[in-house]
């Protein structure tokens, strides 16, 4: 960000909500959380080390730290030197006037971290002591001029931090140097040389602040990165390459030592507490036979979320996440073995501090799926258990279907605030039509096409002998069905002219998974009156 953007930001700061700390912290003592207020923090004596988004730095005195929320955050401070440090909490937006209305936006600061600011900056160090030193309960003028004391102290640490970036502490280049180097080939000679300290005070510093040794650091750094490759088909001599090993039998023996179980076993008998982070996956994981201690909620998804029965007898007792906030406060308190997210989710690197994790990339392809996670799992049974009941089901609904009402297509339509959009083949609901049941796209739509985005009017291009409508849970969504339903192009359609028109209600998420796949293929068909009885 260009000085000018920043510095108009920081003029346009509206700041909510200021708290100031002094904190003692107990010797040796280890702290974890996900940030969730914006801190500005000085360290008044002592020494540890400050892990902030998996960057970790030295601690020490007179050193400043800039912290924003959602940051996932680790402390440790030195056994021998307890750290002090005083810190102020604060919530603030940017406040902004646009066509004579008032904005509010959410701030992002320019710089976090640790701080590169000059030890003989005054002004910096009296505004912190002013701030500190005010009274805890505040008149309105007083909370104002607290607040106005606070705006000058950012304002004045972005132009030091900007003017002069002096160089970064030893200690700090060797853990960043072992952090993106560990599966390479380290020697403690490497890493005391890039601290610019001899190699037995190298070691002695390291253990002080980490309360670990540098292998022992490494040797972490290793494991988890092993964890997640181990929930994949690679090969253990590959997973070993991967994370520093030339001599697979040797990582096995050290991953045995480290974690109690041989690498070949890890995934079948001691991953067992998973957490799944997108729609479908804890159903693929209740399916295999094991419960997953997390799931998404359906809550801001669907209007109506029907329970399955089979998973939620599985379900009803794990973490649910919301799946617009990515707070995972919660989610680090389960103590996950593994977490199992979607390449359908931004990736979240805060997630490998809370527990290995693998992105499955999605596929409409269950049984294959189904099989790669078995594998893995020591599930195999119950995949080919399910995928037998699947080619079983899809046979006779297929058969039943087609007994009553012959050759059929069917168009399924997703209702939004702003758009129609129909969907084709390729997606999960193009697989549970037209590859679970039999039916046949509308004849002019797109093959290769997964989905179309549509206005009222062309509707008719797409005409379908059944409509399966879903409808997203919010008021625009509502009125947009509305003006759908009274255009003359959608009473125009076959399907609506001979009532074979059907509300999909929650099929759309459900199919995601594969026992909820089994339950809208029933679904779909008891909509057009053909059952298993």
């Amino acid at each position: 960000m260009k000085e000018n953007d920043w510095i108009k930001q920081l003029e346009q700061l509206h700041f909510s909500a200021v708290h100031v700390c002094h904190y003692f912290s107990n010797p040796g003592a280890v702290q974890r959380r996900i940030w969730k207020r914006f801190a500005i923090c000085r360290v008044i004596a002592g020494k540890g080390s400050l892990s902030m988004d998996n960057i970790v730095h030295t601690v020490s005195q007179d050193e400043w730290f800039l912290l924003k929320p959602g940051m996932h955050v680790e402390f440790q401070t030195d056994m021998e030197a307890p750290v002090r440090y005083q810190i102020i909490l604060f919530s603030c937006v940017t406040l902004t006037r646009r066509k004579n209305a008032w904005h509010t936006e959410a701030f992002d600061l320019p710089v976090t971290g640790k701080l590169n600011v000059p030890s003989n900056t005054r002004d910096i160090q009296e505004m912190m002591d002013t701030l500190m030193s005010g009274k805890h309960s505040f008149t309105s003028l007083e909370k104002t001029r607290r607040k106005h004391l606070l705006h000058q102290l950012l304002i004045q640490l972005m132009m030091h931090v900007n003017e002069a970036t002096p160089p970064v502490a030893g200690m700090d280049l060797a853990l960043d140097y072992m952090t993106h180097q560990y599966m390479e080939d380290i020697r403690i000679d490497q890493m005391a040389r890039v601290a610019g300290l001899s190699v037995n005070h190298f070691i002695r510093t390291f253990k002080r602040q980490l309360n670990m040794t540098p292998i022992e650091y490494i040797l972490k750094l290793r494991m988890a990165k092993a964890k997640q490759l181990l929930f994949s088909s690679d090969k253990i001599k590959d997973i070993a390459e991967q994370v520093g090993y030339k001599d697979e039998h040797y990582f096995s023996r050290v991953f045995k030592k480290n974690e109690g179980i041989a690498p070949t076993l890890y995934m079948k008998n001691k991953v067992n507490r998973i957490a799944t982070l997108y729609y479908g996956l804890d159903d693929y994981v209740i399916t295999l036979g094991l419960r997953p201690v997390s799931a998404l909620s359906y809550g801001q998804r669907v209007a109506r979320h029907v329970a399955i029965p089979a998973l939620q007898a599985h379900s009803h007792q794990g973490l649910i996440l919301d799946s617009f906030n990515q707070n995972y406060d919660d989610l680090r308190r389960v103590q996950p073995d593994l977490i199992i997210t979607s390449d359908r989710l931004e990736p979240n690197d805060s997630l490998h501090r809370i527990a290995p994790t693998t992105m499955l990339e999605h596929t409409n392809h269950f049984g294959e799926r189904l099989l790669y996670m078995a594998d893995i799992m020591g599930r195999t049974e119950q995949a080919v258990q399910w995928i037998e009941q699947h080619a079983e089901l899809s046979r006779v609904l297929r058969g039943r279907i087609q007994s009553r009402w012959g050759k059929q297509s069917v168009m399924f339509i997703r209702v939004t605030s702003h758009f129609y959009r129909m969907y084709g083949l390729n997606n999960q609901t193009g697989a549970l039509l037209y590859d679970d049941l039999g039916f046949y796209l509308p004849r002019d739509f797109p093959e290769q096409q997964w989905a179309v985005e549509s206005k009222v009017c062309d509707l008719q291009l797409y005409d379908a002998d059944h409509v399966f409508v879903m409808v997203d849970p919010t008021e625009e969504a509502r009125a947009q069905l509305g003006q759908l339903q009274r255009s003359s192009a959608w009473l125009a359609l076959k399907a609506v002219q001979e009532g074979h028109v059907y509300n999909a209600g929650d099929i759309f998420f459900k199919t995601l998974g594969p026992t909820g796949r089994m339950w809208a293929m029933r679904y779909v068909a008891e909509q057009l009156g053909v059952t298993l009885r």
